[in-house]
């Protein structure tokens, strides 16, 4: 039977393009939260498309990070410009900078073999 932290937060995996995560000193952590609030903010479902509405300790949380750890890894990505944080609402999303390196080189990686 599954435990209600594992029906609540069932993250199989994340790959993690280290060439990019070195090219902008980010840790595997800091890569967790971005890839995570990349692809929950890109839900089609979602009341506010683009965005990541959600909690800044649920990110830690998904990862078993601590309240402080998944802070710390928020501001770290929106100092690189790889996150940003809407100033009104505090919703998060990953910037172009994060499309252009670490998704869309991947497929186009990808593609070429």
């Amino acid at each position: 039977m599954m435990k209600e932290y594992d029906q609540k937060y069932e993250l199989l995996y994340t790959t993690i393009i280290h060439r990019y995560r070195i090219k902008y000193s980010i840790s595997n952590n800091d890569y967790c939260i971005a890839n995570a609030i990349y692809h929950l903010s890109n839900n089609p479902e979602s009341k506010f498309k683009g965005w990541y509405y959600g909690k800044i300790e649920t990110l830690g949380e998904m990862f078993s990070f601590s309240r402080a750890t998944a802070y710390n890894c928020v501001q770290k990505l929106i100092d690189k410009g790889l996150v940003e944080k809407d100033s009104e609402s505090g919703f998060l999303k990953t910037t172009t900078l994060w499309w252009s390196d670490f998704v869309n080189n991947t497929i186009i990686r990808e593609s070429k073999n």
